[in-house]
């Protein structure tokens, strides 16, 4: 196909096709490899290698579904206010004590008085919801200067 700029575009436009080519088939002989080897495994293995492999994904995913149990059980999985209980509470405290259950903890220190804050509080409740693996809460700054708080 000429494209009417001359025979040097005609030669390039050719080598680069080629080499396209080349990689494309090049990939997809490694991809059909790598899919024999899976077939051979298949055909090959026995019923006890297979068995063996389903009862190692097994044990993980119970261990994963356990993991995930316990990190509800600490919090996780939601975003909690610290410190705000019926009465108030002590922020410092309840902050403590979540850190001591969590590896990963995501603290919001923030105040009502700044609309900021409301944007913050929004994007990281989805992220709570998200990240299973993380504790994440808030603590109202406002009341942290007076004793005991």
């Amino acid at each position: 196909m000429d494209l009417g700029y001359g025979s040097k575009n005609q030669v390039m436009g050719a080598a680069v096709s080629a080499a396209i080519l080349r990689q494309t088939q090049a990939k997809e002989a490694a991809i059909n490899d790598e899919l024999a080897q899976y077939d051979s495994l298949l055909n090959d293995a026995g019923d006890s290698e297979l068995e063996v492999l389903r009862e190692r994904r097994l044990a993980s995913m119970k261990r994963a579904a356990e993991q995930r149990r316990k990190w509800r059980e600490a919090g996780h999985g939601t975003y909690d206010a610290l410190g705000e209980g019926q009465h108030g509470g002590d922020a410092a405290r309840a902050f403590f004590d979540a850190s001591k259950k969590s590896d990963r903890m995501v603290v919001h220190f923030h105040r009502p008085s700044t609309r900021m804050c409301d944007v913050f509080h929004s994007h990281l409740d989805k992220l709570a919801r998200r990240h299973l693996e993380t504790r994440f809460v808030r603590i109202n700054v406002d009341g942290c200067d007076k004793e005991g708080g």
